[in-house]
């Protein structure tokens, strides 16, 4: 990755000002590149949505007119200012902007906001010439890039990837698709897709499956990944047929539970990879309080594990053939 432009203002909430850095911060920096990099490459294995570029006219504008890289910055770092300000919940923080240029050649850039978090530092100071080592609070620390960023935006010259949270204050609750970049309507997150699909599957299993919670859990879940793994989207034809096989009724009904909740056939994922890790293991949570993370390949191997419904009607869980144990501490 090589840096273009990298420019960090300050949103002061508690003095009520923005400090506009005056000048970029030198190309060169290591330390910078570095943060700008970890950075993107969490924001990249989180969850985002994606909208196009020509969507968001100010968004367009910052991409068609990056020449001009410092006024941009100044520009909306002051407006997104007047638009948190109201908003007690919403920390202060930096505003970082970078435009770079990544290893495949293309070019994006990114805004991402800091949120400034508390932390105990060392003070060095005098009393009467006499050093003292003190213990102070520092509200103004910011995050690692390895936590991830909670607001956050790419741009290329086609499309915008959004990472946002909302903030629910005296005011109202703000969100910066809404309320700062005037985007009308904002993608469902996959995984509330997802949530929804599990959700209209386990209600209609009730009615026409004899199978337990568990075995049609993990078929969904299987389904879901096998989707994602094989084409990169999620496709509830797929599902169906993973999950009800020849129960055509519930098929139907299932299709006609999605389109209530106005999810498509076929939902676009555009961070596939992951998604596709996110569901390639699930975590099992048994009543005693033991929980087992399994592989979804593992899920229908019975030489690995077993699931087995006792007379009372409970479910015992057989773990097979292990090499050995391993402690995690």
């Amino acid at each position: 990755m090589r840096i273009l432009n990298v420019i960090d203002h300050i949103l002061d909430k508690d003095s009520g000002n923005v400090v506009l850095s005056q000048k970029e911060i030198a190309k060169d920096n290591l330390e910078t590149t570095k943060y700008v990099e970890k950075v993107i490459d969490k924001f990249e294995k989180s969850e985002y949505v994606e909208l196009e570029l020509s969507r968001i006219p100010i968004l367009e504008q910052f991409w068609n007119n990056r020449d001009d890289f410092q006024k941009l910055t100044e520009k909306f770092a002051l407006d997104y200012f007047d638009s948190i300000k109201v908003n007690e919940k919403i920390p202060g923080g930096d505003l970082l902007f970078f435009n770079v240029e990544l290893d495949d050649l293309s070019q994006v850039i990114g805004i991402a906001k800091l949120d400034y978090t508390q932390r105990y530092i060392h003070n060095v100071e005098y009393d009467e010439d006499v050093l003292v080592n003190n213990i102070v609070q520092n509200n103004s620390i910011l995050p690692s890039p390895g936590q991830g960023v909670k607001n956050m935006i790419l741009i290329d010259a086609d499309k915008v990837q959004l990472r946002e949270q909302s903030y629910i204050g005296t005011s109202g609750k703000w969100l910066m698709s809404r309320d700062f970049l005037n985007v009308a309507a904002v993608p469902v997150k996959v995984s509330n897709n997802v949530k929804q699909i599990k959700k209209s599957i386990q209600k209609i299993s009730e009615k026409y499956d004899d199978e337990d919670d568990f075995a049609v859990t993990s078929k969904t879940q299987q389904a879901i990944h096998d989707s994602l793994e094989t084409d990169g989207v999620i496709d509830n034809d797929y599902i169906a047929d993973m999950v009800f096989d020849k129960k055509e009724e519930a098929k139907a009904e299932f299709k006609d539970e999605l389109a209530k909740k106005a999810i498509e056939p076929v939902v676009s994922v555009p961070n596939a990879n992951y998604f596709e890790k996110k569901y390639e293991r699930q975590k099992i949570k048994l009543d005693n309080g033991i929980e087992i993370n399994v592989p979804i390949s593992l899920l229908k191997n019975r030489e690995a594990i077993e699931f087995e419904t006792n007379p009372d009607g409970s479910t015992s869980v057989v773990i097979k053939n292990i090499g050995s144990l391993k402690n995690n501490f």
